[in-house]
């Protein structure tokens, strides 16, 4: 019970360690990604820093068997080289018996694989879809930065000076209309003091006060103006009604449908706990080897490997959408591929030693 307290404790710090400097230099591409929308004006703060952590469940399904490979080879690897191993085994812990004390802590972190990608990933997908689709479904006049000039989905431009302590109103507002097929080189400007936004009959609507309509060409002196106490803009939402990705869809509904689509889904999300239990053995086999190898050489070959593994998956998933490969057995032919491959290089490196002691 000792021992395996503390294999434990050392994979699992490890596995943790490991997975938050991972998890952190994906979040610090996304946010990258996000702070530009944020900055133009398309993303709001408060749903920006909202996406980064809902990112956290989906993110770590993928790195979370990475880790728990690279915190086995680093651990074996370190015990090897301090003779931790060797005193184990001169003990009467046999490699079979250690792969067993392994197997513990990487069966833990498989199950959490798989609750984040079969229950927890799916829900918050989910939610996040839906605040996504509101916000794209916002008006230029929800997202308006005050003194920066932004285009709606129409082609309308709109530059505000200032906004109302309670956000109601824009102040000093320049709006340009998006030039229609009839009147190609006519320019429509509207100014107006302030602006709010009022809805009618379920539609959104900018209503300019107190302000002035140029109506030209760039190539005329000749300009109408006209000026307004009210003026009414129908404002349209930024994004059209999409239908329902079938990555924020439970696993239940999934299985529930025959469609290969949904079935692809079903059989990538049972695959990432299984990755992380495969892939043990490498770790196994090559952390254990000769402290001569040093502890980091094959940490590179390693993660070219799981890499590999993960791109085949994804292939075959990709397969199986397109009506390639059937749904079953899908994806669990690329598992068999890799645990025979597994198995010839185990049964291989056995028959290689035997032979050296001949």
């Amino acid at each position: 019970m000792i021992i395996l307290r503390y294999f434990s404790r050392e994979i699992l710090e490890t596995t943790a360690g490991v997975s938050l400097v991972l998890l952190l230099v994906v979040l610090s591409g996304r946010f990258i990604q996000f702070l530009e929308k944020a900055a133009s004006g398309a993303l709001s703060i408060e749903l920006m820093f909202t996406m980064i952590l809902w990112r956290i469940p989906s993110s770590l399904e993928l790195i979370l068997p990475l880790a728990l490979t690279l915190s086995v080879l680093l651990v074996l690897g370190r015990m090897s080289l301090e003779s931790e191993l060797t005193i184990l085994r001169a003990a009467g812990y046999s490699n079979r018996r250690l792969f067993g004390i392994v197997l513990v802590p990487a069966t833990a972190i498989a199950l959490l694989v798989g609750w984040l990608s079969l229950v927890l990933s799916p829900e918050v997908a989910r939610e996040l879809d839906r605040q996504v689709i509101a916000q794209e479904n916002l008006t230029v006049f929800d997202t308006v930065v005050p003194g920066r000039f932004q285009t709606d989905k129409s082609g309308r431009l709109i530059y505000a000076e200032g906004i109302s302590d309670d956000r109601e109103s824009l102040i000093d507002v320049f709006i340009v209309e998006p030039s229609t097929s009839k009147q190609k080189d006519t320019e429509v400007f509207l100014t107006g003091k302030t602006a709010r936004q009022q809805l009618n009959a379920g539609e959104k609507y900018l209503v300019l006060l107190n302000g002035y309509r140029h109506i030209g060409t760039d190539t005329s002196l000749e300009w109408e103006i006209s000026k307004f106490e009210r003026y009414l803009i129908r404002l349209d939402p930024e994004t059209d009604d999409r239908p329902e990705s079938l990555d924020t869809k439970s696993t239940r509904a999934l299985l529930a449908s025959s469609e290969a689509p949904e079935l692809a889904i079903v059989s990538w999300r049972i695959s990432l706990p299984i990755v992380c239990l495969l892939m043990l053995p490498v770790a196994f086999l090559i952390g254990r080897g000769s402290p001569r190898q040093g502890r980091f050489v094959w940490v590179i070959p390693i993660i070219l490997i799981q890499f590999g593994y993960i791109t085949a998956l994804s292939f075959a998933q990709k397969a199986i959408t397109a009506g390639h490969w059937a749904p079953w057995p899908g994806l669990f032919w690329v598992h068999l591929v890799f645990l025979g491959g597994v198995s010839l290089a185990i049964g291989f490196g056995s028959f290689a030693r035997r032979k050296g002691r001949l």
